[in-house]
């Protein structure tokens, strides 16, 4: 008995064999994965501020509401660093020993 193989079955192959050996990326930017998302910043201009050694995001047009960002890459640590930012805000807990008016962030995109 002679064994043909077809094209597609070896194509069929390949892919049950790279899909199957596929990682998941268990990393991931939401460090506040816990927490509800109150709003989403979309485009909007802000400002990046050093402020007691931690770098903040202040919208344009906000008086006292600080952005704690998840993760803010070196690029945009820069104090007064004008940027354009899209993302989650989400629900912080406001307890005694941290500044009033500061909100976690999710960083969805920013440019400058």
């Amino acid at each position: 008995m002679k064994i043909k193989f077809r094209p597609n079955y070896i194509l069929l192959g390949l892919i049950i064999l790279f899909q199957s050996c596929k990682k998941t990326d268990s990393t991931t930017s939401d460090c506040f994965s816990n927490s509800a998302t109150t709003r989403q910043i979309v485009n909007k201009p802000a400002s990046i501020k050093l402020i007691g050694g931690q770098y903040y995001i202040i919208e344009q047009g906000t008086i006292d509401t600080k952005l704690k960002p998840c993760s803010l890459t070196q690029e945009f640590q820069v104090d007064n660093l004008m940027v354009t930012i899209s993302g989650d805000v989400k629900s912080t807990v406001q307890d005694g020993s941290t500044p009033c008016c500061i909100e976690n962030f999710i960083i969805k995109s920013i440019s400058r």
